[in-house]
């Protein structure tokens, strides 16, 4: 973690959190992204969109690994 911004950081570049979906009302090769800089934050939306019943392969990716 850099001390002076508080953000994990991989050899001095940020790491966001990414989260992807995809949802029953949207066309099939739509794929949902909503990208996080708080670790906290994304998993804790990872898990909201895995229990959401119109949600389904949902993926939690470090960016930019």
């Amino acid at each position: 973690m850099n001390p002076v911004t508080r953000k994990w950081e991989i050899d001095g570049v940020p790491v966001t959190y990414r989260v992807t979906w995809k949802h029953v009302d949207t066309d099939k090769d739509h794929v949902h992204v909503r990208e996080f800089d708080d670790v906290d934050q994304g998993y804790d939306f990872y898990q909201d969109v895995q229990r959401d019943a119109y949600c389904y392969k949902v993926t939690w990716d470090h960016v930019p690994w």
